[in-house]
């Protein structure tokens, strides 16, 4: 890029708006009537048109008009001069400008040619904006410089439906300009690769204020949010790796199965005594998880059976005082005493009685 005071840098070309961008175009031109540069400036304006969801389009339309029927024929002139027919209303204006620049019809047909392929891409529709629904894209390219080096290059409010073979041309296009430098090293010299990137920003607080409250989620939709396990599926290591993880720190899982299976048939004894029930028919009536092993105890169905033998008009029956662990300790050895004299003669029977009648 030019070092002139006048002269607009990459960055101004690519970035600034339409209005200021369009002044300070014209201005460069009154300043320095280099007709070969600002009409660049105005090429790499309808590349930008082109990849943009942005209105660029007929940039300077007098200026190029002024500069194509008024100045000095150049080559630069020529090569970019077919790209502008749109810019003239009148078919005999345009043929004043193609009378002047090129010396025969056939050479303005041979330049015309080179560019043909860029133009239908150069001048077609972009997305609407309101299609886009609130997304920025930008598209970033690299490029091989003069000397072979490869640099990279972003353009911003991208059209995200732009084709390959669209990017293609119209960045072929921008490889032919001349007013890209940097160190005195033209810039754009051949394109190795390009892309569209999703650049949408998510603005929470501008200026201290909140500018996107967060959304309230309902319960219900917190309870639909929650993960769900199928526990039939899990191994049995699998499910106490499970509780592991859920149980608050230095609290350390103990295997209670056994201690569990033994509170069980302590219950079912207590419950057979309440019942009048033998334990066997108890027993016979609980659930085993295949799955894990882990003995499921009928609590919920025992007392429903003690409620209904309960008689209704009597409180003391409906409930009744848990026993002590000691107290069901003595029933068992009182149990297993009767179990053991059942089958032995009543010696002690027949002692007493004969101490009664003496």
């Amino acid at each position: 890029m030019s070092t002139q005071p006048w002269a607009l840098s990459q960055l101004q070309l690519f970035v600034t708006k339409r209005e200021r961008l369009e002044k300070a175009i014209m201005k460069a031109y009154t300043d320095s009537q280099d007709a070969d540069t600002v009409i660049q400036y105005v090429v790499a304006v309808l590349i930008r048109n082109a990849l943009c969801i942005s209105d660029f389009s007929l940039m300077c339309q007098e200026l190029v008009r002024e500069i194509l029927l008024v100045a000095e024929p150049t080559d630069v002139l020529r090569k970019f001069a077919p790209l502008f027919r749109d810019f003239f209303d009148s078919e005999k204006e345009w043929e004043q400008v193609t009378k002047r620049l090129y010396k025969k019809t056939k050479e303005y047909h041979r330049y015309n040619n080179r560019v043909s392929d860029c133009k239908k891409y150069l001048f077609a529709k972009t997305t609407p904006i309101d299609e886009l629904n609130g997304q920025q894209y930008k598209l970033v390219s690299t490029f091989e410089d003069a000397i072979g080096k490869i640099h990279t290059w972003s353009l911003r409010d991208a059209d995200k439906n732009a084709s390959a073979m669209k990017i293609d041309a119209v960045l072929e296009l921008l490889s032919s300009l001349t007013i890209f430098e940097k160190e005195g090293v033209r810039r754009f010299v051949k394109l190795e690769n390009s892309e569209i990137d999703n650049c949408t920003r998510h603005i929470k607080i501008r200026k201290g204020e909140i500018v996107e409250e967060s959304a309230q989620i309902s319960a219900s939709q917190t309870e639909a949010a929650e993960p769900s396990f199928d526990f039939s599926t899990m191994s049995e290591e699998e499910r106490l790796q499970l509780v592991n993880l859920l149980l608050p720190e230095g609290v350390v899982l103990a295997d209670t199965r056994r201690e569990g299976v033994r509170n069980e048939e302590t219950k079912e004894r207590s419950i057979s005594e309440e019942l009048g029930v033998p334990e066997k028919s108890i027993a016979s009536t609980q659930e085993i998880e295949t799955d894990s092993g882990a003995i499921t105890t009928l609590a919920k169905e025992a007392a429903e059976a003690i409620a209904a033998k309960a008689k209704p008009g009597n409180p003391q029956s409906i409930y009744k005082k848990p026993k002590s662990e000691k107290q069901k300790e003595q029933e068992h050895k009182d149990e297993l005493l009767r179990e053991a004299n059942k089958g032995k003669p009543n010696g002690k029977k027949k002692d007493r009685k004969r101490k009664r009648r003496k």
